[in-house]
């Protein structure tokens, strides 16, 4: 098999699947206010700024425009942080827990149409491949 020439087929309908169809928004998960409204979800609704910064791999003044965007918005508030006053610990709001439950429901619902679409043998095929790709790709990340 040419593995190089396979991971192009897959780049390519990765990328026609993100174009093509509902799904779009999922990319979104991974990147700017969506994630950093789902980490702050998925971590008690607190984070430092620093943690986020480290979390989406960007740069602290990315986050603290994205943080300040969100924050106009009405998703999150900022406090400085009272053991180390350097440093900015942001809040999720209500509406901001609303705004991104809204956005995962949204984006779920889209992906079981698909996944119906697609149907259970391939669905539970896709998942176990899924899943150990992340797998070995966890591995690889530890062992460099």
């Amino acid at each position: 098999m040419n593995f190089e020439a396979t991971a192009d087929e897959i780049l390519q309908a990765l990328e026609s699947l993100s174009r093509n169809s509902p799904l779009k928004q999922i990319g979104e998960l991974s990147k700017g206010e969506v994630f950093l409204l789902s980490y702050l979800h998925s971590y008690s609704g607190t984070a430092r700024s620093n943690v986020l910064s480290e979390a989406l791999g960007t740069s602290t003044a990315r986050i603290a425009a994205a943080v300040k965007s969100m924050e106009r918005k009405g998703w999150v508030y900022r406090e400085v942080d009272q053991e180390d006053h350097r440093k900015t610990i942001v809040h999720l709001t209500p509406e901001g827990e609303a705004h991104v439950l809204e956005y995962r429901r949204h984006v779920r619902n889209a992906l079981k149409d698909l996944l119906e679409a697609l149907g259970e043998q391939d669905t539970r095929e896709y998942l176990r491949i899924a899943c150990r790709m992340n797998e070995i790709a966890a591995k690889m990340h530890s062992d460099s």
